[in-house]
């Protein structure tokens, strides 16, 4: 478990990382420009990580936890968690778009799409129909392509609703199951 002092130094890392990330890519941010954005040491910075990459993942896992999170506090059978999703990343558009923008688009969509919630909720849809080696190619197919369609509303000047994307998104995977 770790203790205050860990957790505040953490969390001054990330947000100075994520403050940098407004204004120029992870490649071209030095662990000197988070540790002074932070106001830390470089040392401190190596006791809990390797890299502005290995920092980049623990702000990526801390944004998957928090929707998980909320999809498991709010998901009860036959509710929309896809609109739930959405909806949660709506309400932290900037930082969901900074983010997206970031990440490697195979490794945020992985992530993504493979929330334990998510997960089942695609499962349950699929028909039996399909063999095991087939859904997980219509998985790949929805990873990527719903991955696609969120980026793109997430960096939309003038966006639909979260409930409209969630709409388009079903529809798709209706006509296609």
């Amino acid at each position: 478990m770790e203790n205050q002092r860990v957790r505040l130094s953490k969390s001054m890392l990330k947000d100075a990382l994520f403050n940098l990330l407004k204004d120029k890519p992870i490649e071209k941010i030095t662990i000197y420009e988070i540790c002074d954005a932070a106001n830390i040491n470089r040392s401190t910075f190596y006791k809990h990580y390797g890299s502005q990459v290995d920092l980049l993942r623990d702000v990526y896992n801390d944004f998957f936890t928090d929707i998980e999170r909320h999809l498991n506090d709010t998901l009860s059978p036959g509710t929309g968690g896809l609109q739930k999703m959405l909806s949660q990343m709506d309400a932290e558009r900037d930082k969901c778009r900074i983010l997206i923008n970031s990440a490697p688009q195979q490794e945020f969509s992985d992530q993504l799409f493979n929330l334990s919630a998510i997960r089942t909720i695609m499962q349950n849809q699929l028909s039996d129909k399909y063999s095991e080696k087939h859904k997980a190619y219509i998985h790949l197919f929805f990873c990527h392509g719903g991955y696609a369609i969120i980026r793109k509303w997430l960096n939309a000047e003038t966006p639909e609703t979260p409930r409209e994307i969630a709409e388009l998104l079903d529809s798709l995977a209706v006509m296609l199951l």
